[in-house]
């Protein structure tokens, strides 16, 4: 009787079976996406009126010298020889270079002075400011990613190829679309990642291995990928994740480069409806540790007193976010990067006005980003460095211009510790400086082939030490299937 159950039973599953998968896989691409994005970018930054009339003292215009260029300290060392200088002649120590402008200084006024020196240094380095502040590039790039949804609720895999080509190169900076002259293209699988779930909604677990790009960058032409697993536990809105990155490419990058020790991440994560929260530690064993917390909630206007009819409720809204973020070196103990930064935000229909507060430690931040972000020219996690941001958006569909956004973005930088930054930035920044950004978008919509086609142009400026000011053109082409 019991193997004849058995028997039924067995019959009975592979009976039903086909239907099943056939249901299940007909879900399964029904939740799975293909996201394809074409973009052409144009860059270009001019430096101006960069200015640098520092006044060495005599040690340190000497080191400077032998540091950015040895030809010249070697000449002074010559000159100084022809007029009967017989001190050390070794172009490479600083105190010799140093003795042979103070000899000519004293006694040949008409060789390299101690002014001269200087005014020498100077115009190297506002070559260099120029030379480095400057873009001119463009190119263009595809993007294809497909992320499955899970068959069976239990198995699944992503995939995604990102490629770019580079038009021009103008310039000989290192930053932005295109990285080196001598670079042609960039073409990678962004993403191949083999991806688990088990569990209920409420209660699962997850883990991956592969590779997988976010492919949602909005100033460069590739958006960087990273190698590696990790596994995750879910219930309700609390999660606790562990991830392990052990190769990355850049966003001018085309091979994936292997990390010496991996990149480790713990993150205790909790998501409602009325706020969420996470705490994060990554650590790279032997080299550094970074602890990371995050906040954010925020109440409907109407709850203060706005009078706001039931039906746009979440229209309008008073937001708020905490962030904070510290960081030690192992190879050096003495060395702690803090930073934070407190948003406030209110958004009152299509338009969102917001502002943050972000400092950086005595030693510098430690990647605290959320307003700031939006700036495209400076860095922010200098030394004691204080930045405050200002933010405003409008979504012009209130005012019947579908698709048009349009937002500014001020940052007004202050208090870095010019001491205690890295020798480049002492010689060539500001210890106060601010940052300007407009930011204007138009998206095509409607049943037509330009849904998704969409324009955006930045300006900018900055009047630290270079002076920056220009633009950027986007068009790009987003359609999911």
């Amino acid at each position: 009787m019991k193997l004849r159950t058995l028997a039924s039973a067995v019959a009975l599953a592979s009976l039903s079976v086909p239907v099943f998968a056939a249901d299940d896989l007909a879900s399964f691409w029904e939740e799975s996406t293909l996201d394809l994005t074409l973009r052409s970018a144009y860059v270009k930054l001019d430096p101006n009126d960069v200015e640098i009339d520092t006044e060495y003292d005599l040690a340190t215009a000497a080191g400077l010298l032998v540091q950015l260029s040895p030809a010249q300290a070697a000449e002074v060392i010559t000159n100084a020889q022809n007029a009967g200088y017989a001190g050390g002649t070794n172009a490479s120590n600083p105190a010799d270079v140093a003795a042979a402008i103070n000899y000519l200084d004293t006694n040949f006024t008409g060789g390299a002075t101690l002014a001269n020196v200087n005014a020498g240094i100077n115009s190297g380095l506002e070559d260099a400011v120029e030379a480095g502040g400057a873009l001119d590039q463009a190119g263009s790039a595809a993007w294809l990613q497909f992320e499955s949804a899970y068959l069976f609720d239990v198995i699944g895999f992503d995939f995604g190829l990102q490629g770019a080509v580079a038009h021009f190169k103008e310039d000989e900076s290192e930053n932005l679309i295109i990285a080196s002259q001598d670079d042609d293209s960039y073409q990678r699988i962004s993403t191949a990642r083999l991806k688990l779930r088990y569990g209920s909604d409420d209660l699962y677990a997850k883990g991956y291995y592969g590779r997988f790009s976010d492919a949602d960058e909005t100033d460069y032409l590739m958006d960087t990928t990273d190698m590696g697993y990790g596994v995750s536990a879910h219930a309700g809105g609390i999660s606790l994740s562990y991830d392990v990155v052990t190769a990355s490419a850049g966003k001018t990058e085309s091979d994936l480069t292997d990390y010496d020790t991996n990149e480790e991440t713990i993150e205790l994560a909790y998501d409602s409806d009325v706020g969420n929260a996470s705490y994060t530690f990554d650590l790279v064993r032997d080299v550094s540790q970074k602890h990371s917390v995050t906040a954010a909630s925020g109440v409907p206007l109407s709850m203060l007193g706005l009078p706001v009819s039931a039906d746009k409720n979440m229209d309008y809204l008073l937001l708020a976010q905490v962030d904070w973020a510290q960081e030690t070196l192992e190879s050096n103990e003495d060395y702690t990067g803090q930073q934070y930064e407190l948003t406030l935000a209110a958004k009152l229909d299509g338009i969102v006005l917001a502002f943050s507060y972000n400092q950086a430690g005595e030693d510098g931040g430690a990647d605290v980003e959320n307003l700031v972000d939006n700036a495209l020219i400076n860095d922010y996690d200098l030394p004691s460095q204080r930045t405050l941001t200002y933010v405003a958006r409008l979504d012009s569909a209130m005012l019947g211009l579908n698709g048009l956004t349009i937002s500014a973005v001020h940052l007004n930088s202050s208090n870095i510790d010019m001491d205690a930054t890295e020798t480049n930035y002492q010689l060539t920044g500001d210890d106060s400086f601010t940052e300007t950004l407009v930011d204007a978008r138009y998206t095509f919509g409607g049943d037509t082939l330009l849904n998704g086609l969409s324009i955006r142009g930045i300006y900018g400026m900055e009047t630290n030490q270079a002076n920056v000011s220009g633009f950027g053109a986007y068009l790009d082409y987003k359609r999911s299937f």
